[in-house]
């Protein structure tokens, strides 16, 4: 495949993701009294973005970079990582803001809780295998071939599943969500935080070649400090704890993800290099 085609495929894709939710207002303003957060435009708005992926990877007849292989020998230990980051930074941040009075915990029986999470990671896996195959199993590798550095890949590829998220956040989501910030507040908050959450999700694809940490990442995501925090309201947090110990959207939260994913980084970048390495004494010892 040719570069100017690889181009125009990724900008294809894109734009579709950015018109994906739009599609999506549009059908559910001709289709009314349609219940509230599973609408039929919401389904358009989470499943475009797979479907155009696989339409352009067969068109191009172009599997190789989709991850779809587990490839767990040798990288079990990131699908560890993967499942226990987010809990584990949940735990450490809301210690905190418990500890320095920035957050209530409801009083909820912890067997009832424990369901409510399993629930919600198994059917967060299912809808985060739409959004990951997307970003981790498309539009990361396209952004690749381009050699972009890993900064703009970081830079494009959040922004690009952040205003995703654009309709979802100025039309689907209920007025109940935004009782404390406006909505396009919302889609802002929502950029800075995907741009910096790609570092870790495009570092994880990067270091195992495979998008099946990233769905679990994704889930987890959802399951736990999402579900605690948002839907379920069992974490409470002062204005001065949501700004700094927001178990999703706090600063501190944030800059330990990003510590996070450049660590990632560096074990990635280490790794290529003994590959490189090894590749270069072949050579040598071929042409001796």
């Amino acid at each position: 495949m040719s570069a100017a085609r690889r181009k125009i495929s990724l900008l294809l894709f894109i734009v579709v993701v950015l018109a994906s939710g739009w599609i999506g207002v549009l059908v559910d303003s001709k289709l009314p009294e349609q219940p509230a957060e599973i609408s039929l435009g919401m389904g358009l708005w989470l499943i475009l973005p797979m479907i155009t992926m696989l339409v352009l990877r067969l068109v191009n007849r172009d599997w190789k970079d989709i991850g779809v292989l587990p490839k767990c020998k040798g990288n079990m230990k990131w699908y560890g990582a993967a499942i226990a980051i987010y809990p584990v930074m949940t735990v450490i941040i809301v210690g905190l803001a418990l500890l320095f009075n920035s957050a209530s915990i409801s009083d909820v029986e912890l067997s009832a809780l424990l369901s409510l999470i399993g629930v919600s990671i198994a059917g967060n896996l299912i809808k985060n295998i739409f959004e990951e195959f997307s970003w981790r199993g498309y539009l990361t590798p396209k952004l690749m071939e381009l050699k972009l550095n890993d900064w703009m890949l970081y830079l494009v590829s959040g922004l690009v599943w952040a205003l995703w998220h654009a309709a979802y956040y100025m039309v689907f989501l209920p007025d109940s969500y935004f009782e404390t910030t406006s909505r396009m507040g919302f889609l802002l908050t929502g950029c800075l935080l995907m741009v910096a959450w790609s570092v870790m999700y495009v570092e994880m694809y990067r270091l195992t070649k495979s998008v099946w940490p990233c769905v679990l990442m994704h889930a987890m995501e959802d399951g736990v400090p999402t579900l605690l925090l948002s839907v379920a309201g069992v974490i409470t947090l002062t204005k001065t704890g949501e700004l700094w110990l927001s178990p999703t959207t706090g600063i501190i939260t944030t800059v330990l993800f990003v510590g996070f994913g450049l660590w990632l980084r560096s074990v990635r970048m280490k790794k290529e290099q003994k590959v490189n390495a090894g590749v270069l004494n072949d050579n040598n010892a071929v042409t001796t």
